[in-house]
């Protein structure tokens, strides 16, 4: 609770009015008591012909520099010093305005924020003159003349002026607080603050598709904490998708230009409550991947650039103008164009003589079938703007109209919306039409004509589309013709987010060939193991044969009276195992060398049936 403020009552005007006046009597209307800080007062003087005078607060809000105040207004711009020092925003433009300080023009920040380049007013005058800057610039009031005046001598003397003293709201709750300063980085740093409190979407896999989970009450949340722009980040979608869920959920979003005036420290609208829907909470759809997965939310356009070139592209794409229609359109633009039409009076030919559509195999060019032979040279005069604007960067131009940057090429794809009309019955469809109804009115037979209810048709609402990265289409407000510098920035991203790709895919290729090499070399190496295993399996078979048969023979040579005969076939015996040792390899006469570390089956002996076979 305020403590009440005592009041003294002040004798009436004409009063005072009536008598000499040595000093001018102060009338205090509010004392304020000792806890409470005094407001600024407006001073409010009546001069001697009984009107009003405006006098200015006695103490300044903030004393500073022109240069001080000069660099604030630079910095955090004009609103967000008024919100800083809790001035309105109205009294402290005419101020600055009044100091002769520049602010910055309309679209600074926004061109700021976004990257491009900017001109900055340098400040005129002197920089250390100390300006004054108060919460409230009273605005002069004239009053009727009060009834009753001083006595003309007395006024002559001396000029009285009552000093009334009015005070400023001291009301807490109508008085706002020093808010935080809103700048562009301010907004980053909350809007990456707000990302890491809401966490990750939730996702679901089926048949290899990622699926986002959309709650409505969470995504309700996240567009009005961020730009629609960066949840479609964070859900690895386009924005377009984003404002369609929110539709379909029945989620009111911010207007356009919300935030920009955010971003400006300005009032934006106020953010309407999430309405009742008992029908629908939950929605889900697939990860289009719309979004590079490799850049960062935060990361700024075009920091694959250096300095200098960064700098030129964007004064390109800033100072870009569409090119007159009497101008010269570029060679291989006019060679397109020129394909386009032979291609569509073929196709024409082809349908007049019941052929169908072309069936030669060939590919028809980029421009036929998605646009409207009406829009063909506003296409056309389009991607000569573009290519007139990046070839002194270095950026070439395919037959097939496809931009080369940096060494990448860039597909492009434009298309043309259409509108949904009533069908016109042809002359055919009428008379059929009236054969029908004759048939049905006499009481006949007649199946009833097949036409189509409705018609599609272009209307001339162009999409310009950037490699599956990024597409711009014409709007009620810009068209492309207005967005020719975002479209130039947006194809050297798609360049850099090929390159990206292409290294990544070269990469895995290059770990895709090591490890092929490395199994097949293994295998190799464990096939060599195989043999070199089986062979000594088989070689010591051989050995172990061998020394059984030694020992047999052995144990037979023990035997007394042994015949000559015998002795014969223990020497033959002998000679057999040193045959089969491996350790010995004794040549046969007829077996010859034996193959030790081949299996049994190649090794066994077999009876010859041919008188060649020995």
């Amino acid at each position: 609770m305020k403590k009440r403020t005592s009041e003294k009552v002040a004798p009436p005007e004409e009063a005072l009015l009536d008598k000499p006046i040595l000093e001018p009597p102060a009338i205090d209307l509010i004392s304020p008591p000792v806890d409470v800080v005094p407001t600024p007062k407006i001073e409010l003087a009546i001069d001697n012909q009984g009107k009003e005078e405006t006098v200015m607060p006695r103490t300044p809000t903030i004393e500073m520099t022109r240069k001080q105040l000069y660099d604030e207004v630079w910095e955090i711009s004009v609103a967000g010093v008024a919100k800083k020092y809790n001035i309105e925003y109205g009294q402290l433009i005419k101020q600055v305005k009044e100091a002769d300080i520049p602010i910055p023009p309309s679209g600074y920040w926004t061109k700021l924020s976004f990257g491009k380049p900017t001109e900055k007013i340098m400040l005129p005058g002197s920089e250390d003159t100390i300006v004054s800057i108060y919460s409230v610039i009273p605005a002069t009031r004239r009053r009727k003349n009060l009834g009753k005046t001083a006595p003309k001598n007395s006024i002559e003397k001396e000029s009285p002026k009552i000093s009334v003293a009015v005070p400023l709201k001291t009301d807490e709750s109508d008085s706002p607080k020093p808010d935080k300063v809103v700048t562009a980085s301010n907004v980053a740093a909350d809007n990456a603050q707000i990302l890491q409190q809401l966490g990750e979407p939730k996702t679901m896999t089926q048949y290899g598709q990622t699926y986002n989970i959309y709650d409505r009450e969470i995504l309700y949340k996240e567009v009005w904490a961020l730009p629609v722009t960066e949840v479609a980040k964070k859900y690895k979608v386009s924005d377009v998708a984003i404002h369609k869920i929110c539709k379909s959920l029945k989620i009111p979003t911010p207007p356009m230009g919300y935030w920009a005036k955010v971003r400006a420290g300005k009032q934006a609208a106020k953010q309407p409550p999430l309405p009742e829907n008992d029908k629908i909470k939950q929605k889900t759809g697939p990860q289009t991947g719309f979004t590079s997965p490799h850049a960062p939310a935060d990361t700024p356009s075009l920091d694959f650039l250096g300095e200098e070139d960064r700098a030129i592209l964007l004064a390109v794409a800033t100072q870009i103008q569409m090119t007159s229609d009497n101008d010269k359109m570029h060679t291989k633009i006019v060679t397109h164009r020129q394909a386009v039409l032979a291609w569509d009076k073929d196709d024409k030919v082809a349908h007049r003589n019941w052929r169908g559509n072309r069936t030669d195999g060939k590919t028809p060019p980029l421009l036929w079938g998605s646009i409207s032979l009406d829009s063909l040279s506003r296409a056309c005069r389009i991607f000569d703007t573009l290519i007139r604007a990046m070839e002194p960067l270095g950026c070439t131009l395919t037959a097939d109209l496809k931009f080369i940057v940096r060494g990448e090429t860039i597909p492009i794809s434009i298309s043309e919306s259409q509108s949904k009309i009533d069908h016109l019955l042809t002359k055919d469809e009428q008379r059929e039409m009236l054969i029908y109804q004759d048939a049905q009115k006499h009481g006949g037979y007649a199946s009833k004509p097949n036409i189509r209810k409705y018609d599609y048709v272009y209307n001339g609402k162009l999409c310009f589309g950037i490699a599956n990265y990024k597409s711009f289409s014409d709007s009620k407000t810009n068209l492309l013709e207005d967005r020719l510098g975002d479209i130039l920035i947006s194809i050297y991203e798609a360049a850099e987010r090929i390159y990206v790709q292409r290294l990544a895919a070269e990469e895995a290729e290059r770990k895709r060939q090591e490890e092929k090499a490395r199994k097949e070399a293994r295998r190799e190496r464990y096939n060599v193991e195989v043999q070199r295993t089986n062979a000594l399996m088989n070689a010591a078979e051989d050995f172990n044969t061998a020394c059984k048969i030694r020992a047999y023979v052995a144990s037979v040579e023990t035997q007394d009276n042994l015949t000559a005969e015998a002795r014969s076939w223990v020497e033959w015996a002998k000679q057999k195992a040193d045959w089969l040792d491996p350790t010995v390899a004794r040549d046969d006469e007829f077996f010859g060398t034996r193959e030790h570390e081949e299996d049994a089956d190649h090794k066994k002996l077999k009876e010859s049936y041919s008188s060649y076979g020995w």
